[in-house]
């Protein structure tokens, strides 16, 4: 069972790279709790700072190791010129907006990384932790829907638990879609 989860809140968010607020830490603290009772060994994150830190909370909580992998950095899929076609043409100019560092040409990189990840995880309980988009295009890729459907999951919300395990014939499906934990009062 993979367990998909977006970094809880960040503090900041005009900061590059910003950590966790208050809330975000209190988000995966209740998100451990959830989690707790599942033999979770492994919690791979992505490099930001606010991966990080929920992957580490996480750690502490769960008494699993942690390790950052970069299949699970911040990247928006992009489509090239000849897949322009693919998405509806009023989200086209929101493309030219993403930052040169976050694009991923037509999702390549993020359904490699998807492939990997799944090969290499799918039969133990392993938590990746990540962001938003990279959560959808891999729900996308579950599902083997069309590029643009990326951008209609969601939203994914901060430390929330989308999780996929395999069914019978061992391919891989969507059990539980972004789901939110409540937070103690």
């Amino acid at each position: 069972m993979i367990h998909l989860i977006r970094h809880g809140e960040a503090a900041g968010e005009d900061q590059a790279d910003p950590g966790l607020s208050d809330v975000g830490r209190r988000q995966v603290r209740a998100l451990a709790n959830r989690l707790a009772f599942r033999p979770v060994r492994r919690i791979l994150h992505g490099p930001s700072r606010r991966s990080s830190e929920t992957a580490t909370i996480l750690t502490e909580n769960l008494g699993a190791g942690a390790a950052v992998s970069d299949l699970l950095a911040d990247r928006t899929p992009v489509p090239s010129v000849e897949r322009r076609g693919d998405y509806p043409t009023h989200r086209w100019e929101w493309f030219e907006d993403v930052p040169e560092a976050e694009r991923d040409l037509d999702g390549a990189d993020l359904t490699a990384a998807w492939h990997k990840l799944w090969f290499e995880h799918h039969d133990e309980e392993v938590v990746l932790v990540t962001h938003a988009f990279v959560v959808a295009w891999f729900v996308r890729e579950v599902l083997n829907a069309p590029p643009a459907t990326w951008m209609r999951i969601g939203p994914i919300g901060n430390a929330t638990l989308t999780s996929i395990g395999p069914n019978l014939a061992g391919e891989p499906v969507v059990e539980t879609f972004n789901a939110e934990v409540v937070l103690p009062l």
